[in-house]
């Protein structure tokens, strides 16, 4: 493994232009914007439709028409159009079982379609939460000539909610970044000169998806699987406990945290409450104003699970769903969420993001030698925290 990282450092993959701009997560801004370019017949890359006939390829589009109800003609890659955030109606929930399966509208991340009309729909998630009949309100739209695809991470599937009564490779299909994305980008890099910008952009972009998916190059994986077959017995042991040793580490660290916020906050205006536990993929504390039952908003801190929007990076915000005035410090809309109104990155006391995601932040956190830092993080958490508060909350509360 030495050996690998003096080639990663030489080779200098430890640098990545997406990670240093902070716009590694950002799923419009960053990922489907970058995906869209390469995809469209006409975009900078001026290779025509070669990148998204590779694409087609890779995903199986047309094995994937034959398995489902839509009349069977192949996308023309040709005269391929492609928008982002593609508007197709207003939202339309329905709240009866009988007719929920209808709902309608909402904007679509990537919408290819050809000059036969034949679409392909990819709805984008790297870190967001699914939104209520999402992949179904997807699927409902132009459903003869409509194909759905989810594009995760990992090929994750999405949830009951957002799906409703719709099968996975029947109404729409699962790809993901790890295997489908990764595989259809070495495959553009076969068609691009050596030292080029486009060539740098594209390598850049696929260590960027190594990373946010934990992905090893094979030399490295052998490395560490020789290893583990050295102390077969023990890796076994440490992998069935290493999920329960690092949420054993977020939670005390969520713990000590609410209690500090409880001593500092004014307990007669502010009651700390916990969200979701630190196994779920978004992990909060809530900071409610007392009294305030049907509170318009609410603070919040996510995400403790290491994962979640940003990166897995700890954020205070304040979470709401109606219009709320400006702050000159926190910018509206910082997150790609329409919940999070405003927001405060958390940062350690030497002005790193404060992640419970970073393995080096987490055994900090477990070593009793290191208590005096751990204490020095706690304080210095509390205050950012405390002091975005007292920055919103006289403005919050006019609204509450």
């Amino acid at each position: 493994m030495k050996h690998h990282n003096k080639l990663t450092i030489a080779k200098g993959e430890h640098f990545n232009l997406f990670s240093v701009l902070d716009i590694e997560t950002k799923e419009n801004k960053t990922h489907s914007a970058f995906l869209a370019e390469l995809l469209n017949p006409k975009g900078s890359h001026k290779k025509g439709a070669v990148f998204l006939d590779h694409f087609l390829t890779v995903i199986s589009h047309t094995n994937n028409l034959e398995q489902t109800n839509i009349n069977f003609h192949p996308f023309i890659a040709e005269n391929a159009s492609i928008n982002l955030e593609f508007p197709i109606g207003k939202v339309k929930l329905h709240e009866k079982q009988e007719e929920k399966y209808k709902s309608t509208g909402g904007r679509i991340d990537i919408y290819l379609r050809d000059n036969n009309e034949n679409i392909i729909s990819i709805e984008n998630k790297i870190h967001a939460k699914d939104q209520e009949a999402q992949i179904q309100r997807y699927y409902n739209h132009k459903k003869s000539k409509n194909t759905v695809y989810y594009l995760t991470l990992l090929g994750d599937e999405p949830n009951a909610e957002s799906k409703l009564n719709l099968e996975s490779c029947k109404d729409y299909f699962n790809i993901s970044y790890k295997t489908d994305i990764v595989k259809w980008l070495e495959l553009c890099l076969r068609e691009v000169p050596n030292f080029t910008s486009l060539r740098e952009s594209i390598n850049q972009y696929i260590l960027l998806i190594k990373k946010l998916t934990n992905t090893l190059d094979m030399e490295a994986q052998e490395e560490l699987f020789d290893t583990m077959a050295d102390y077969i017995n023990e890796s076994k042991v440490i992998a069935d406990n290493y999920n329960a040793l690092v949420d054993n580490i977020r939670d005390k660290f969520r713990t000590n945290l609410k209690k500090a916020l409880e001593e500092k906050l004014d307990n007669s205006t502010y009651k700390v409450v916990y969200g979701n536990p630190v196994n779920k993929h978004f992990s909060q504390l809530w900071i409610d104003f007392k009294g305030k039952v049907n509170h318009k908003f609410r603070y919040g801190i996510e995400s403790f699970s290491g994962h979640g929007f940003n990166d897995g990076r700890l954020f205070i915000g304040i979470l709401g769903y109606e219009t709320l005035m400006d702050f000159k410090e926190y910018p509206e809309k910082d997150l790609e969420h329409e919940g999070w109104q405003h927001i405060h990155r958390l940062k350690t006391p030497d002005g790193n993001h404060l992640s419970l995601n970073s393995t080096v932040l987490l055994n900090r956190m477990r070593d009793k030698k290191e208590i005096k830092k751990y204490n020095s993080l706690l304080e210095n958490t509390v205050n950012q925290i405390t002091d975005f508060i007292k920055k919103t909350e006289k403005e919050l509360g006019f609204v509450l």
